[in-house]
C-alpha cells in the first residue's frame, strides 16, 4: 500500500506542476511518466512476473504482463495513452522537445485514465481509494489519520473530525518547537504560543480593580474596564496574527486552514491518567463525507509540506 500511496502522491505532484506557467509546467511530463512507470513496476512485482529489461517500454509491460504471455498476468488498459506519454517524455528528456499546453493536458488525462482503469484490475481497489496517509512520515500523525478513518467508518463523525483537529494541532506544535534552538522555539514559532484558555475580559477587569495592598485602592472601575478591554483585544489580535504568520511561513493554504477550522470541532482536554481530548461543537454540527475527506486530506497535505520544509532546512553538506 505504501508504494501505491507514493504513486498517487507522484500523480498529485504532476497535476500541481501541470498548473504552473511555462516552462515550470514542463516537468509535469516527467512526473506523470514516473508515476505510470512505477505503477507498472509495482504491478509486475505484485503479480510475480519477471520481465525482459531490454524490451522496449511498452512491449515490456503491456505484452510482458498479458495473460497470453504470463498466465497470472493482467490485460492492462490505456496502452496508446501511455505510448503517447512515453514518446512525449523521451522527446523532452533526450532531445529538448518542450511540451506545449495541449501535450501537457493530454499527458495529464492519459495518466489519470491509465491509473483509474488499472488500479482496480490489478489491486482490487479504486485509485482514489489509495490512502495517502501511508506516505506521512510522522508516526503520530499517521496514527491519528488512520484512527480518524476508522472512527468515520464506524459512524463516529464527531470523534473522527476531532481526531483530525488533534493531529493538526500536534503537527504545528512539533514544528514550532525545536529543542536545539534558543528557548526551544524554531524559526517558525514567532514567539511562545499564546494560550487559548486565557482570562475573560471581566476577569481581567476584576484583577485590575483589586487593591494590591490592604491600605490602597485598586484601579478605578472605569479605568479597569477600559484597560481590560484594550488588553484582551490586543491579546486576541496578537494570537490570531501569530497563528496566521506561522501558517503563511510554512506555506499552508490559509483559506483551506480556515475551512478546516470551521469544519472541525473545538478540542479541549481532560487531565487524569494522561490528557484525553474532548470535542465540542455548535448544535446541529453534522459534517458530511466530502467535508471529512477534505479535512483528512488537508492534514496529509500539511504533513507532507512540513516534511519538505524540514528536508530543506539545512543544506545536506552541513549535516
Amino acid at each position: 500500500m505504501k508504494n501505491l500511496a507514493f504513486i498517487r502522491l507522484l500523480h498529485r505532484q504532476g497535476i500541481e506542476q501541470s498548473l504552473l506557467p511555462e516552462p515550470l509546467s514542463f516537468t509535469s511530463v516527467l512526473t506523470f511518466h514516473d508515476a505510470v512507470e512505477m505503477f507498472l513496476i509495482v504491478t509486475a512485482e505484485h503479480l510475480g512476473a519477471v520481465l525482459k529489461d531490454r524490451d522496449p517500454f511498452i512491449k515490456r509491460f503491456f505484452e510482458g504482463l498479458h495473460p497470453s504471455v504470463f498466465p497470472s498476468g493482467v490485460e492492462l488498459q490505456g496502452q496508446y495513452g501511455v505510448k503517447r506519454l512515453n514518446d512525449l517524455r523521451n522527446g523532452f528528456k533526450h532531445t529538448a522537445g518542450f511540451p506545449g499546453p495541449q501535450a501537457i493536458n493530454d499527458a495529464k488525462a492519459d495518466t489519470a485514465r491509465f491509473l483509474e482503469e488499472n488500479t482496480p484490475r490489478v489491486f482490487g481497489l479504486t485509485f482514489e481509494g489509495i490512502d495517502l496517509a501511508e506516505v506521512v512520515q510522522h508516526d503520530q500523525t499517521r496514527a491519528h489519520l488512520k484512527r480518524a478513518a476508522h472512527l468515520d467508518a464506524e459512524g463516529k463523525r464527531m470523534e473522527a473530525m476531532g481526531t483530525l483537529a488533534v493531529a493538526f494541532e500536534q503537527l504545528m506544535t512539533d514544528q514550532v518547537n525545536d529543542a536545539e534552538a534558543a528557548r526551544g522555539l524554531s524559526a517558525y514559532s514567532f514567539g511562545t504560543r499564546m494560550s487559548q484558555h486565557a482570562l475573560r475580559r471581566d476577569q481581567v477587569q476584576a484583577v485590575l480593580h483589586q487593591p494590591d495592598h490592604a491600605s490602597r485602592r485598586g484601579a478605578p472601575t472605569r479605568a479597569a474596564e477600559t484597560l481590560a478591554r484594550e488588553y484582551t483585544h490586543t491579546r486576541d489580535v496578537t494570537r490570531a496574527l501569530q497563528e496566521g504568520m506561522r501558517l503563511m511561513a510554512l506555506g499552508v493554504d490559509f483559506h483551506q486552514y480556515q475551512r478546516f477550522t470551521q469544519l472541525t470541532p473545538a478540542v479541549g482536554y481532560t487531565y487524569g491518567n494522561g490528557a484525553e481530548p474532548r470535542y465540542s461543537a455548535e448544535p446541529g454540527y453534522a459534517p458530511n463525507q466530502i467535508e471529512f475527506d477534505f479535512c483528512r486530506q488537508f492534514v496529509i497535505t500539511v504533513a507532507l509540506r512540513l516534511i519538505e520544509i524540514n528536508a530543506r532546512a539545512v543544506p545536506p553538506s552541513w549535516r
